[in-house]
């Protein structure tokens, strides 16, 4: 089984959250977890291939009414809406699927303008070039790189896009996240979950992920699949994690309630299990749990007394079993 690895164009010296073990295998070299290094900026990341996860074709085509048709399969009617000059059109979709998210990337070489239908999962456009706009209901969000929007399930929308337009979707399951957003919070959620189409940029949660969607998909992109079931869980905990806490919601007041700083003893309390759980999948609400703070507050409190995340220890703890056995 071949796992995930980073990109041969990327020169990283240490580990990723979500990477798989192969990355503490190699560069990597750590003598105590006491000492696992910090994570490299991101801001400057990239994604260097010119049609990322390429390995997991799903639409190669020059013609307009095939692309059509293939996008109409997907999502129940003709999303695609033909435009008078065509000329270069060049539809290449790619998507990988993991368990309850997926990532694609999207490009056509040609102006180009969709009706989506409600769906059940929700979306986060991350556009790579060119220009283009979205419109949810009475809210309109540019599409530039750097700046993309949110969608959220069963929720129609309309987009268009420029000639050179090309960008990643990040895809979430609507069932999935409201698990994990009871999870996170505690609480019975009754009311539809809903997500500000408009994209944030300020909260360090939305930062994080505007940041990690480029290295996915570079790593996916040298990927072969089957990937280990605990690199997926450990994943997609992370984006969905990152989702709810970094964009405005009907629910977003639970979670930004003043939470108790975590104190070293709790990351020490968090490591220790770990450790003695390495073998299975860990969910950070376990984590949050047994230590009595958020899992924000553990996360803040693991980068402050060991320059690391709960995520990264854990990806180290299970390396560090897997070589002694």
């Amino acid at each position: 089984m071949r796992s995930p690895t980073i990109g041969k164009r990327h020169k990283f010296d240490t580990v990723q959250p979500g990477m798989p073990n192969r990355l503490l295998h190699g560069s990597v070299r750590v003598s105590h977890y006491s000492k696992f290094p910090r994570s490299p900026r991101l801001d400057a990341i990239v994604v260097d291939r010119q049609n990322p996860l390429d390995n997991f074709p799903l639409l190669r085509s020059k013609d307009v009414e095939e692309a059509r048709d293939c996008l109409a399969r997907i999502y129940g009617k003709r999303v695609l809406i033909p435009q008078h000059d065509v000329e270069g059109f060049n539809a290449i979709i790619n998507a990988c699927h993991l368990r309850d998210i997926g990532l694609l990337y999207g490009t056509f070489g040609a102006a180009a303008s969709f009706e989506f239908p409600p769906v059940d999962y929700f979306c986060q456009l991350f556009p790579l070039r060119g220009t283009g706009e979205t419109a949810i209901g009475q809210v309109s969000s540019n599409l530039i790189r750097g700046a993309g929007a949110v969608t959220s399930a069963e929720a129609p929308h309309q987009t268009k896009i420029s000639a050179d337009y090309a960008h990643l979707v990040l895809r979430i399951d609507a069932k999935a996240l409201t698990a994990k957003l009871a999870a996170l919070t505690g609480a019975t959620i009754n009311e539809p979950l809903r997500i500000d189409p408009r994209q944030e940029f300020k909260h360090p949660a939305a930062k994080m992920l505007q940041q990690y969607i480029p290295l996915l998909a570079e790593t996916l992109s040298g990927a072969t699949p089957p990937f280990p079931d605990w690199w997926i869980a450990q994943t997609e905990q992370l984006l969905m994690t990152l989702f709810l806490y970094g964009h405005h919601h009907n629910y977003s007041h639970l979670l930004e309630q003043d939470a108790p700083e975590a104190a070293f003893r709790q990351v020490k309390q968090a490591e220790e299990y770990i450790v003695a759980n390495a073998q299975r999948d860990i969910r950070l609400e376990e984590l949050a749990e047994l230590t009595g703070v958020s899992i924000l507050s553990l996360f803040a409190a693991f980068n402050k007394y060991r320059g690391y995340t709960p995520l990264e220890f854990i990806a180290l703890a299970r390396s560090r079993r897997e070589k002694m056995q």
